[in-house]
């Protein structure tokens, strides 16, 4: 895994993110998920960027990126997309710490980026890879927040 820290980005909050990003890995690329690609390769294939701008956390095929700026305002709420924002397990969620409203924001992003690089070429992800927020990521999302992330919620 490629990491860029930009300004502003202390050495602890940028390690915070690289270990999220690695729980999630580890998880979804286990043998039962069926994807073309074991651990070692996706950090391999990940370019991570932590940065602190005021704007929106991202992913694409080629990396993530994440924006640190939910947590200097000490933000603990999973802000979710409306169309599963009440689902139980991958909607949004009020009053949690701000490590794991964080952590929820990591998972969102990995998502994404096993979505884009490795959906065309995951038996069950071929034909709903494509909709950002649609069937595909819900599947690699819920099981994220129901394997790495919920466990660690009250």
């Amino acid at each position: 895994m490629r990491v860029i820290k930009k300004s502003g980005v202390t050495a602890v909050e940028r390690d915070t993110v690289v270990r999220w990003v690695k729980r999630c890995l580890r998880e979804i690329t286990l043998k039962h998920y069926e994807l073309p690609v074991d651990y070692p390769t996706a950090k391999t294939d990940l370019t991570l960027t932590v940065k602190l701008a005021g704007h929106r956390s991202s992913a694409c095929a080629k990396g993530i990126t994440i924006d640190l700026s939910p947590l200097k305002r000490g933000s603990g709420e999973i802000l979710e997309y409306p169309k599963f924002a009440k689902d139980p397990v991958i909607g949004s969620r009020a009053s949690v710490s701000v490590e794991m409203a964080l952590a929820a924001t990591v998972a969102h992003e990995v998502s994404h980026f096993i979505q884009y690089r490795y959906g065309p070429e995951t038996r069950w992800l071929r034909q709903r890879f494509r909709k950002p927020h649609g069937e595909g990521f819900q599947d690699i999302y819920r099981i994220l927040r129901a394997r790495v992330i919920n466990p660690h919620l009250t």
